[in-house]
């Protein structure tokens, strides 16, 4: 999706709903576009019909349920998502002076998040390699030997998962749980945002991200400890680590694969990330985005 496309579909879209799209931004265009219509106070997302992933009407079911657990979480400010062409277009609040919650505070908030009944017939089952044969397909800079190596890799990772244990259980995932995705607005409220990874699963699932970026040299000893602390669970400590960590790894080379092109730099770690995954070395030297 480029992103003039993306702010198009939402100035009709707003003009639908009524809302002032004067100013129009884009916040993050990929897949999926995120566009700030900064008059209203509201952000914009974007979902081309034809993906097989993210709903926009249950992303705003989703919200409203959380809201009704008590748990932090952005709110919808239309009910309704809004068809434009080949696009579907939900609004929901801008957290204003918003930024990246702390390590502690997403430690509460997914143990909050953990903690809540099951839902029934609202939320999907985790699916660790959904939409990775298109994802695979959009990627640029990868070769034959490469498409082959990331291949077989998914290949032993699905059935490596087919027999993961894990000792928390199941309950209710952001599936994508990492510091940008839990906001701090300037009030000092935290939200859950990008709602639609939202499943069911083991919670395992989402502590691997940080204890990966802690792998990586993102975060600093004491920062991982203290979320661990407050978590109450070291993820690393899990018989099923190896492979969560090696998901999470191919997940985000796919990713990278697909935001390279014409960026000299995300090309080579690109290039490091796949020659690393292929002589055992991975996450060293692997940077953020």
């Amino acid at each position: 999706m480029r992103a003039e496309d993306a702010i198009d579909v939402v100035v009709a879209a707003a003009a639908e709903a009524g809302v002032s799209a004067h100013g129009a931004v884009a916040v993050r265009v990929g897949e999926n576009g995120v566009i700030l219509l900064p008059t209203a106070g509201v952000l914009a997302r974007v979902v081309p019909t034809r993906t097989s992933g993210g709903d926009p009407r249950r992303e705003i079911d989703i919200a409203a349920w959380l809201a009704e657990q008590q748990l932090p979480v952005v709110r919808p400010v239309r009910q309704e998502p809004i068809t434009i062409g080949q696009h579907v277009v939900s609004l929901w609040e801008y957290l204003t002076e918003s930024r990246p919650a702390d390590l502690v505070t997403l430690a509460e908030c997914l143990r909050q998040l953990h903690s809540v009944p099951l839902p029934t017939n609202l939320l999907p089952r985790l699916s660790p390699f959904d939409k990775f044969d298109e994802r695979l397909e959009a990627g640029v800079d990868l070769d034959k030997a490469d498409s082959v190596l990331l291949r077989q890799l998914r290949d032993d990772l699905s059935t490596r998962w087919d027999v993961a244990e894990f000792a928390l259980g199941e309950a209710v995932l952001h599936g994508d749980a990492h510091m940008e995705n839990l906001l701090v607005a300037g009030d000092g409220r935290p939200a859950f945002v990008d709602l639609e990874t939202v499943c069911i699963g083991p919670p395992e699932w989402d502590l691997t991200l940080t204890a990966l970026y802690f792998e990586c040299g993102w975060f600093s000893e004491q920062e991982y400890r203290e979320f661990v602390e407050t978590y109450g669970y070291d993820v690393r400590r899990s018989p099923s680590w190896p492979t969560l960590r090696l998901i999470r790894m191919l997940r985000m080379t796919l990713w990278l694969a697909q935001s390279a092109r014409g960026d000299a730099q995300r090309q080579r770690q690109l290039r490091h990330r796949i020659d690393t995954l292929r002589d055992g070395s991975a996450p060293a030297g692997w940077t953020g985005y």
